[in-house]
C-alpha cells in the first residue's frame, strides 16, 4: 500500500498524536520509516522524535 505522507502531516498512532518531522532517508530515518515527534523534549529543550514503521 502507498502512502503520501509529508513533513508537517499530523497522525495518529494508537492514542497517540503526533506530526511527521523527518521522511525516510532523512536524518538517519530507516527505509519505509517516519521521524514522528510527539510532543516530547530532551533534557536541554531540544525536541525528541520517534522513527516509526510507514504502516504504523
Amino acid at each position: 500500500m502507498k502512502y503520501e505522507l509529508n513533513k508537517g502531516d499530523f497522525v495518529t498512532i494508537g492514542n497517540d498524536t503526533g506530526v511527521i518531522v523527518f521522511l525516510t532517508g532523512e536524518k538517519d530515518t530507516p527505509a519505509e520509516h517516519v521521524g514522528i515527534w510527539f510532543g516530547e523534549t530532551n533534557e536541554k529543550g531540544n525536541p525528541k522524535y520517534r522513527t516509526v514503521p510507514i504502516d504504523y
